[in-house]
């Protein structure tokens, strides 16, 4: 007798770590919108504390092949829905489990050759060479796959030699708690910020750009602009940051937050005078759309998935060049009819994307999959 709901299993092996990365990110605010919509279940590894597993039901399951295809069969599946192209000997072996397999996406950067080597990474390293010959294997034996950007998809069609039928585009969703607030005297209390400041968010990669970054501040500060430019996000405080700083005299100037609560990261984007994204890569997008949902002007790249992102709405700048960033920035902090613009804009553009959204077309998806 067939059952009245889906029955969902949400891959989430290390639903305790990585929260702050944006592929987690992604499934665990899937998963609160999916809930009430599907029989939801995560999928993990080990016995863990997160406020996501007192809402929704976890499979503990065992990390090797066969040990967790067996223990996933007893609880008789519809699909199984992970978060990136899973590796081959378990796909090779989820035909025990007789149910759909579907797959997001979120990156292709071992993909790209040139990419790479401006990062300075080895395009050969062995991690991206496996990577580049197990996926269009481990592709066929998915149901279907999810791109979280047009972009993405195109570079995927061609990467993985998929039929175009085979990948739909379901852009991801920012939380309501982005918004416009306008108490704001406890985020420069908690944090010291006593200047007007510039913000930029990511967790550090060579693909963020640190270099243009700090060198398209430099200029402004060079300048004479009173500004600050505070960087939230794991792993800045290294001794390669530390470095740029230190070779541009940005001591000064500069304040690496780490990692910070959400409500601290919202009001810090509603007290930036404007947020700074010169990136390398993007297959989404995160900060850009919390940015604009909080109605903080947007400066970022022209490449790969932002101008889908970020629409007409940012200004958009070649992420090799630093003097036109800094020019933009000064564009904007100069002229405060653009900035109202660009706020208004913003505000109303980042309304595209909601975990509603996702999750209602997450869901067509799987229907479309059992039909």
């Amino acid at each position: 007798m067939r059952k009245n709901k889906l029955r969902v299993g949400l891959n989430i092996p290390d639903i305790d770590r990585n929260s702050i990365e944006a592929p987690t990110k992604y499934l665990i605010n899937l998963a609160y919108a999916l809930k009430d919509r599907i029989e939801l279940y995560v999928i993990h590894n080990r016995t863990v504390a997160h406020p996501l597993l007192k809402e929704i039901q976890g499979i503990i399951t065992p990390k090797e092949p066969i040990l967790q295809e067996l223990e996933l069969r007893k609880h008789h599946l519809d699909i199984v829905h992970f978060n990136s192209i899973p590796s081959l000997e378990h796909l090779l072996l989820f035909k025990i489990l007789n149910c759909k397999k579907v797959a997001t996406i979120h990156g292709d950067i071992y993909w790209l050759r040139e990419l790479v080597a401006e990062m300075g990474v080895n395009y050969y390293h062995p991690t991206y060479l496996i990577q580049r010959l197990m996926e269009p294997i481990s592709c066929n034996f998915l149901d279907a796959i999810i791109s979280v950007s047009h972009n993405l998809k195109y570079r995927l069609i061609k990467h993985l030699k998929l039929p175009e039928s085979k990948i739909k585009v379901i852009h991801e969703g920012v939380s309501s708690a982005y918004k416009p607030l306008h108490d704001l005297s406890y985020i420069r209390e908690k944090y010291n910020l006593e200047k007007p400041f510039i913000l930029h968010v990511s967790n550090f990669s060579p693909k963020k750009n640190p270099q243009v970054l700090l060198k398209a501040f430099s200029i402004l500060i060079k300048e004479g602009l009173n500004l600050d430019l505070i960087i939230v996000g794991a792993r800045w405080n290294n001794k390669f940051v530390r470095n740029l700083i230190s070779d541009s005299n940005l001591f000064d100037n500069v304040k690496i937050l780490g990692y910070v609560p959400e409500q601290d990261l919202i009001s810090l984007y509603n007290s930036a005078e404007l947020f700074f994204f010169p990136s390398l890569h993007e297959t989404f997008g995160f900060p850009i759309v919390e940015a604009m949902s909080c109605g903080t002007p947007v400066i970022t790249s022209n490449v790969y998935s932002i101008p889908e992102v970020a629409g007409d709405v940012a200004i958009l700048c070649d992420p090799q060049n630093y003097f036109e960033f800094a020019c933009a920035i000064k564009h904007v902090l100069k002229d405060d009819k653009l900035k109202k613009s660009m706020r208004v804009k913003g505000l109303k553009e980042a309304k595209r994307f909601s975990w509603e959204k996702c999750a209602q077309d997450t869901v067509e998806l799987y229907k479309q999959l059992l039909a």
